[in-house]
């Protein structure tokens, strides 16, 4: 049916506002650009904020409902801020849409807020600046951004979906060492207020992938999940927010929030809640611990109630942080390893904490205590208690006693592979004082040992037969008498050991009746051993070619030395090196910065007596120098010069020396000949050379065997040592009717460069041979008690001597014979003439 004209006119006139509108929302799309958005929201933001803020894009639709679409928002930390980040706030995605005509009938209906991996960076600076403060940094002034809902004036609202994805929030608190993290936070939340009723409801769930909290270098808590439902309630007229019903669990542990945020829209808000974790258990607490925390955690199971409550009641401001208060309590708790077949049983532990609410730069508060702690292995039962005041510069109050038996802690806790635990360890200890200043804490302590034995894979030598009592308070360590032993080793100890805090805090200082002196360790020892080896005391070293690329090479702490200065006094039946043994080793020694330092120290060795003084340096494990004054007495040469040079193999007889010595010791405690500097005197007596190839030699070059085996009554010789070679001089051999005179040098290589004079008696001389040289002519060599002297220069080495006689002396021979045919030439002529005289004379006599 046509419409009439009149319709028609009606249809246009009502047409005409609808046309408007579309056009309107038509022209606001041309209009509202990214760009104009960006222009009309940012810059009251950056205002209001002090912060800059960027965006990458922004968008607006209308129809069907009114939505908001922003991308890469981006708010900075305010210019020139002392804070570690420079961006405050990060969001990759925000979306917001509301219903249009429901807003036209006063109705607010929000069907969506996707907030796409928001980013939010907290901090707290050691002044207490904070990058969240609602106050411009450096300024005084309020510049408070508020939103906020006027009291009866609240119409129908409906969020029907809160959306938050993948979120981030970390918080930095320098100023009181802590920090929190929330990593992959997934938000859904709706809220709805009905006209007239002037509350807001809330419902929603919360669930974070990884939860961590602790200081701002350690966790106490490391990624765990958190997965939380709220129904909650706001009173807009009251400004109270309600928490009905919120629970939730942290990874195992179950926990429940109550109580109530009033004043939400004020500047100080009011905070009544209280945090617990009902019917929780033992493997839900310990479920918390990180696991670098819980040795060998894998397969831990645990049982026990566990009670934990928490309030938070007070204040809460820029100025003022609300009070805390916590009480929680483990019953009849059980701990087993999976491994083990022993459970760790009654453990009771009760104990408080609390932080009265006081302004945010109020430091000297704070308590946390440990009431009661039992546990008990097996036959063994360990008690203590803990009390600490003021958790800025805490003050400790500690007690821990109990009787262990070593041997059954492998039933109960698993050890490192390869360890022994064996006997009584029986400890009774208690410390008071300051935590940040461990030397001023006032300390007392027992720890009986009862033949305990301690064997790890990283032990060279195990430590058994430990017995004794060893007593401390925070000024020393001392024990009357300790006695262990270590692989073949047993060592009786008596010691005290001053300051000994400065072992495990650098530049210590000790606090004795108010004043505060610079302290060192140190340690005084008396150390009694029937037999001690020096191979199980010292440490299994690695050399440079196994050495970890990040270890740093050179100069390395020996291992075997303690960290404090040593004074002992040393008796020691039998002390046995790799290479050496000594007997009745007695004296005194000290020991500082790695440095030995011998006093009138005397062994029995080499069927002798041994006296030294002096250093012996070993920081460097690969160097070891000594600076040493050494006296010898009555030691058997063979067994001394065996050891150190090529001949003493040969050389037999009682040897006296007094020497200065310096030089290395190699990784064995063994003589570096190479580095050897020194100088002495050398006396030995009733010996003998048996078997010496320089003798040898002799005896061959001169066809007189007696020379292969010499006794001597007495040698006697100067000497000195430096690059590699003893230097000899004016050695003498009293062999008897035969004597040998030596000056020059032996090298440590075993080269020989001497200069060698030889006595052999008359019975001797009519039997020498020598080459190049007539028989006749040693008459020539003979000294006034008519011994024969030959001169020989000795080279080669040690093993394969070199002698020749020395060419002067056969020039010397030449000479003298020449001389003596010179004389007999004369002789005859004088007698011929002579004789032809005479007759001469006769025949002028001669009568006709």
């Amino acid at each position: 049916m046509a419409l009439s004209k009149a319709a028609k006119i009606w249809i246009i006139i009502l047409s005409i506002p609808l046309v408007l509108i579309v056009g309107g929302i038509i022209a606001a799309k041309i209009y509202f650009t990214s760009d104009r958005l960006k222009a009309l929201v940012i810059p009251p933001i950056e205002e209001a904020t002090h912060r800059t803020v960027t965006v990458k894009n922004i968008s607006i639709s209308i129809l069907p409902s009114l939505a908001v679409s922003i991308d890469g928002l981006r708010i900075s930390n305010p210019e020139d801020s002392p804070f570690d980040r420079n961006e405050f706030m990060s969001l990759d995605h925000l979306k917001l849409k509301v219903k249009i005509f429901e807003l036209l009938q006063n109705k607010l209906e929000i069907t969506h807020v996707i907030l796409d991996h928001p980013r939010l960076y907290l901090e707290v600076t050691k002044d207490g600046k904070k990058n969240f403060s609602s106050k411009e940094t450096g300024t005084s002034e309020d510049v408070r951004v508020q939103v906020r809902v006027e009291k009866n004036s609240m119409s129908a609202l409906l969020l029907s979906n809160l959306e938050i994805n993948d979120g981030e929030i970390e918080y930095v608190n320098k100023r009181f060492d802590s920090r929190m993290k929330i990593e992959g936070w997934r938000q859904t939340l709706r809220a709805e207020a009905r006209p007239g009723e002037n509350i807001l409801f809330i419902e929603g769930q919360s669930n974070v992938d990884q939860f961590s909290y602790g200081t701002v270098t350690s966790w106490y808590l490391d990624g765990q999940p958190i997965s939380v439902t709220e129904k909650m309630m706001y009173k807009i007229v009251d400004d109270v927010l309600i928490f009905d019903a919120v629970q939730g669990t942290l990874k195992n542990l179950p926990l429940a929030v109550s109580g109530t945020i009033s004043k939400l829209q004020e500047e100080t808000i009011i905070l009544a809640l209280a945090v617990t974790s009902p019917s929780a258990q033992m493997t839900q607490l310990l479920s918390l611990i990180p696991p670098d925390m819980l040795k060998e955690a894998q397969g831990l199971s645990s049982a026990g109630d566990v009670k934990f409550s928490l309030s938070i009641i007070g204040r809460l401001d820029e100025q003022t942080d609300p009070g805390i208060q916590g009480l929680f309590t483990v019953s009849n708790g059980v701990i087993k390893y999976a491994s083990l077949h022993k459970s760790i049983t009654n453990i009771n532990l009760s104990g408080k904490f609390e932080k009265p609410e006081a302004p945010i730069d109020k430091k000297e508060i704070g308590s946390f205590s440990i009431d009661k702690l039992t546990a008990t292995l097996g036959t063994n039962t360990i008690t203590g208690k803990l009390h600490l005041t003021n958790f800025d510069d805490p003050t400790i109050t500690s007690e821990c006693n109990g009787t262990i038996n070593l041997l059954e802690v492998k039933d109960y806790y698993p050890l490192e592979p390869g360890t022994e635990l064996n006997g009584l360890m029986k400890a009774d200890i208690a410390l008071q004082g300051k935590a940040k200043v461990p030397q001023s804490i006032r300390a007392r302590g027992t720890i009986e040992l009862d033949n305990v034995t301690i064997k790890t894979v990283g032990s060279q030598k195990p430590l058994s037969n430990l017995n004794g009592t060893i007593t401390f308070n925070n000024q020393l360590i001392e024990s009357k008498q300790l006695a262990m032993n270590v692989g073949e080793s047993d060592l009786n100890l008596g010691f005290t050991l001053k300051n000994y805090l400065s072992l495990v805090i650098p530049k210590t200082t000790s606090v004795h009746k108010d004043k505060v002196s610079t302290s060192k360790p140190s340690a005084f020892v008396t150390l009694t051993s029937k037999q001690l080896r020096t191979s199980d005391l010292t440490s299994d070293k690695k050399t440079s070619s196994e050495q970890a690329p990040n270890e740093k090479k050179g100069t390395q702490t020996s291992g075997w030395l303690p960290g404090f200065d040593l004074d002992a006094n040393v008796s020691i039946d039998k002390l046995v090196t790799e290479k050496l043994t000594f007997t009745n080793a007695r004296g005194t020694a000290s020991i500082s910065e790695g440095i030995i330092n011998l006093k009138n120290f005397y062994v029995n060795a080499f069927q002798g007596t041994i006296q030294t003084r002096g250093t012996l340096d070993v920081r460097d494990l690969k160097k070891r120098p000594f600076d040493l004054e050494l006296e010898l007495t009555g030691v058997e040469s063979n067994s001394l010069l065996l050891t150190f040079t090529s001949f003493g193999k040969f050389l037999f007889g009682k040897l006296s020396m007094s020497t200065k010595l310096q030089g290395d010791l190699n990784d064995t405690l063994g003589l570096n000949p190479q580095t050897l500097l020194g100088d002495g005197t050398v006396h030995i007596f009733d010996g003998k050379l048996l078997g010496l190839p320089l003798t040898a030699k002799l005896a061959d070059a001169l066809k007189i065997n007696e020379l292969r085996e010499i006794s001597f009554k007495d040698w006697k010789n100067t000497f000195s040592i430096s690059n590699g070679r003893f230097n000899i001089k004016d050695l003498g051999i009293d062999a008897g009717t035969t004597d040998f005179l030596l000056d020059g040098s032996h090298g440590l290589d075993g080269s020989l460069d001497y200069g060698l004079t030889v006595k052999l008696p008359e019975s001797l001389s009519g039997r020498i041979k020598l080459e190049g040289i007539a028989t006749e002519l040693l008459q020539f060599l003979k000294d006034t008690d008519g011994r024969v002297n030959l001169n020989f220069q000795v080279t080669g080495t040690s093993s394969d001597p070199v002698i020749k006689l020395d060419t002067r002396m056969q020039q010397e021979l030449l000479k003298k014979a020449l001389e003596q045919k010179g004389k007999e030439a004369q002789l005859k002529l004088e007698e011929a003439l002579k004789k032809k005289a005479e007759e001469g004379l006769k025949k002028l006599l001669k009568k006709p």
